[in-house]
């Protein structure tokens, strides 16, 4: 049955659209014998260049926190496992204040519950965003604007959560703000324990070889995460600001699995792995702001940033052959011992000018300096004592210069909008590996300039229709860890590998949009992504090896339909559909396989939410989401879906909310993969514990008399993005 609704949802989003009429403008003027009220701001505006979120146009957000609210967001989806996404992709960069928040997602999803919705002034989703921000990223960009207190005192929350599924998972946050005259004091953060088991099986198919795996991997965790800083207003045109962001998170995986080796002619062996692998990270970030406000007409802000990210990795493999009756022919023993450093320094200067009501100008300038450490030390057990491997044992030193500067112009006029900027980036990059012999590898040495134009156009025919053009041009850099050219051993037959020789992939995006009653809107977009990069399976011998390539061209046409109405005064309805269909252009080159691989195939995400007002504080959720990826480079996936049911309810004077949710009902999440290339047939099927019931309590205390927060940007923002949450 529940594989049947997940087959149907995507008509069922798309016809529920087509139905969807609110009952009543929030635009319309409502007249009176004695005043006409019109509504300051609905709650979803499409400006220019992205979709603000008002928060305090919805009161029933009253207790929910940012993860809860962007479940609803136009055009954003939040699956399950809190990975966010937007068109479709994921890597959203998320901002709280303009500045990056830095975090992987497990983190990421913490911090966001630990924001109650009474501490946003807003939220900011831009798909395509202007050149002001960093060239980097295709997915968009989340920006997240809070509160502070309009006068002295104190106010915040704290909420607690318990998650059962076949183990146990629980997490802690808190967040406050205290203002004191001139100083304004800020804090949140959060803490999470918990423990899973996945299922990880793997079939591999060759003409001489079968490789059938079947193994479990136990995740046991923990991790905190905080965000703390002080603004002080110097006098009425100038503030200063120092703000501390800081995660840490544990790991200790403990994987198992027994591979049956079936051989032509020979008879069967059996493959016992173990691996053991802690992995500590541990991330600060310091950011100084100075904004100076020089007349009304213009604005100054200075960004100042610090930036230390470290990871260490010491996993121990062991391995036994069997025959056929399980009587052990071998072993073998290998630890890799893995450290990482990355260091970023940057300073980012922001100018704005109003030249009147209608126009404005922006220009801004940006040098970003990050260095990334690597080593890997990698040890065989052989007869009574360990050796070193020095075919792997290696050390790799990144040096990386950006340099950013950008032009912005803004005007209205009649009932258009107009909004274009150029952005300038100059990169200078190095990397070193030295293995044991001293033989210097110096992968990659280079540099280059990109140019990144941006145009909007809105035009307003109405209050209830609005239309926008874009057109941008954006890079992703790779991060700094696929750069990293070491070989790390997974289990006896597969590996990973990082490459020196990636380079940026370059995205062209276009987007026309139309909406109706701020509500209601459709997007068309088409983008076009060159020296596209993607991890790639190869096969070696009887080796999988995975490793990161610019392997060449995706072309992606999507259309996002979004909707939300309500029924009935007690009834809520949120849709958001987006069918699309990527073209790949693939070439294979690794490993003894060389060849071009051309793909195409319909995908499809699908997100639809139910919220029930059951009267005397109780409310209901029933929500579902589906997405169907299809067909990628080498890669072939099946549909993956959930069916989540909640109930929430107010205590304590509106002040405290107790929720309680079932996440998975039918346990359909589920992922199954198919790589195939001229020499490799690889069949991956993962099952984690999503299924779950879930408790949650939060409680709002203090001063609820709130105002706009000063709004701040790092420097490092893209750049931050670029680290991953482990080795």
């Amino acid at each position: 049955m529940q594989k049947l609704l997940f087959l149907l949802m995507p008509f069922f989003t798309l016809s529920a659209i087509g139905q969807a009429i609110p009952k009543e403008d929030t635009l319309t003027s409502k007249t009176t014998s004695e005043i006409t009220v019109v509504a300051a701001k609905p709650f979803v505006q499409n400006l220019v260049d992205k979709t603000v979120l008002n928060i305090s146009a919805r009161p029933t957000l009253a207790g929910q926190n940012v993860l809860d609210i962007l479940k609803s967001a136009p055009g954003v989806v939040v699956d399950p496992n809190e990975n966010i996404q937007m068109g479709g992709k994921s890597g959203v960069t998320v901002m709280i204040d303009d500045r990056n928040t830095q975090l992987a997602a497990q983190d990421l999803a913490q911090l966001l519950k630990s924001i109650d919705a009474d501490n946003i002034k807003e939220i900011e989703i831009i798909s395509n965003p202007s050149a002001r921000f960093d060239a980097a990223g295709n997915a968009g960009i989340i920006n997240i604007k809070l509160k502070k207190s309009i006068s002295n005192g104190l106010n915040g929350s704290v909420s607690g959560s318990y998650v059962q599924s076949t183990h146990a998972r629980t997490s802690g946050t808190a967040n406050m703000n205290l203002r004191k005259n001139n100083w304004n004091f800020f804090a949140n953060g959060g803490v999470n324990k918990g423990y899973q088991i996945t299922i990880a099986n793997n079939e591999r198919y060759n003409p001489s070889q079968n490789f059938i795996q079947k193994g479990l991997e136990g995740d046991s965790f923990n991790g905190a995460n905080w965000r703390t800083g002080i603004d002080y207003t110097l006098n009425k045109k100038s503030t200063l600001g120092v703000l501390w962001m800081h995660n840490n998170r544990f790991t200790q995986m403990d994987n198992s699995n027994y591979t049956v080796v079936n051989t032509l002619a020979a008879s069967d062996t059996n493959v016992l792995t173990r691996s053991i692998a802690p992995n500590a990270t541990n991330r600060d970030n310091i950011n100084i702001n100075y904004r100076l406000l020089t007349n009304k007409k213009s604005e100054l802000n200075i960004d100042a940033d610090f930036t230390s990210f470290k990871s260490t990795l010491n996993n121990a493999i062991s391995t036994e052959i069997l025959n056929q009756s399980n009587t052990k022919l071998s072993s073998s023993n290998i630890q890799n011992e893995a450290s990482l450093n990355i260091n970023i320094r940057s300073l980012k200067l922001d100018y704005l000018y109003r030249m009147n009501e209608h126009t404005k100008m922006e220009a801004g300038f940006k040098t970003i300096y990050a260095n990334s450490n690597n080593q890997i030390k990698v040890q065989q057990f052989k007869n009574t004592s360990w050796l070193t491997d020095t075919g792997k044992t290696n050390q790799f030193n990144y040096d990386e210069f950006i340099q950013a500067g950008y032009l912005s112009f803004q005007t209205q006029f009649s009932k258009f909008t107009v909004q274009g900027g150029l952005r300038a980036e100059y990169s200078k990059v190095n990397g070193q590996s030295v293995d044991l012999k001293n033989q210097i590898n110096n992968k990659p040495d280079t540099n280059y300039l990109n140019l990144f134009p941006t145009l909007f156009v809105q035009y307003q025919l109405s209050n209830n229709h609005q239309f926008g053009f874009s057109v941008s041009r954006r890079i992703d850099r790779p991060s700094y860890q696929d750069q990293n050219p070491f070989i790390y051993v997974l289990d006896a037959f597969n590996s990973e590998q990082g490459n020196p020789y990636l380079i940026p992939q370059l995205t062209n995006n276009l987007e026309l949009n139309y909406t109706y009653k701020y509500a209601h809107s459709v997007k068309l977009k088409y983008a076009v992504t060159n020296q596209y990069i993607e991890s790639i399976t190869y096969q070696s011998g009887n080796q999988t090896i995975l490793i990161p390539q610019n392997v060449g061209t995706r072309k992606v046409f999507n259309i996002g339909l979004s909707s939300a109405f309500s029924p009935a005064k007690w009834w809520d309805i949120y849709i958001n559909a987006e069918p699309y269909f990527q073209q790949y252009e693939t070439r294979l080159d690794g490993y003894g396989t060389k060849e071009l691989v051309k793909q195409e195939s319909w995908g499809f995400n699908g997100y639809l939410s139910n919220t029930i007002d059951l009267k005397k504080g109780w409310k209901a959720e029933l929500s579902a989401w589906y997405n169907f990826q299809n067909t990628t480079t080498i890669y072939q996936s099946k549909p993956l879906g959930s069916i989540n049911l909640g109930f929430s309810k107010k205590l304590l004077q509106q002040k405290a909310t107790l929720k309680i949710g079932i996440n998975d009902i039918f346990n359909t999440q589920q992922w199954e993969q198919t790589a195939l290339t001229s020499n490799l047939n690889l069949h991956t099927y993962r099952k984690w514990e999503s299924r779950s019931v879930s408790i949650n309590f939060s409680y709002r205390f203090g001063n609820s008399k709130i105002k706009s927060a000063r709004d701040r940007e790092t420097g490092a923002s893209d750049e931050l993005g670029r680290i991953k949450s482990s080795n």
